[in-house]
């Protein structure tokens, strides 16, 4: 059964989708690209949170420690999976499926220090937290408030 809150197998998926493309993926990409898409999904499902998990503000940007703790040990390197963990990953919902595609494909192509840059923005939540309290809590409605203004609104 899928946990509403388990970040680690959305991480699953979403490094699946990386190398089935034969791309890399760090656990500096996975730590952005997480945020950004609970960032997303919050706006796209109307939602006050996914993961019960939070994030801080570190040097390179937003950080789920809980992400951290898993991915810590591969650095600088590709993340590889387990056959396990890969199956784990597939077993997220076909709706998580479709929206983790969607960030997929406009986000597939960022380094990792574009989509630390992205996060570093003026305005992002991020920056709010770093300016005032270095390794503080970032706000999940900061972060859906900060993430709408990128999603193209249907008229």
């Amino acid at each position: 059964m899928e946990r509403k809150d388990d970040i680690i197998q959305d991480s699953y998926y979403l490094i699946n989708l990386f190398h089935a493309d034969n791309k890399i993926i760090t656990q500096l990409h996975i730590q952005k690209l997480m945020f950004i898409f609970e960032a997303y999904y919050m706006n796209v499902k109307d939602t006050d949170s996914l993961y019960d998990c939070g994030y801080k503000a570190w040097n390179f940007g937003p950080v789920a420690p809980r992400l951290y703790n898993r991915y810590k040990n591969c650095g600088k390197e590709d993340i590889k999976l387990t056959e396990e963990d890969k199956e784990y990953g597939d077993k997220i919902s076909d709706e998580k499926k479709q929206i983790m595609q969607s960030l997929y494909k406009t986000f597939k192509d960022f380094s990792a220090l574009e989509l630390v840059a992205f996060t570093h923005s003026i305005d992002s939540p991020w920056r709010k937290v770093w300016d005032k309290e270095k390794y503080g809590d970032i706000s999940k409605k900061d972060m859906k408030d900060w993430f709408r203004k990128y999603l193209v609104q249907e008229k």
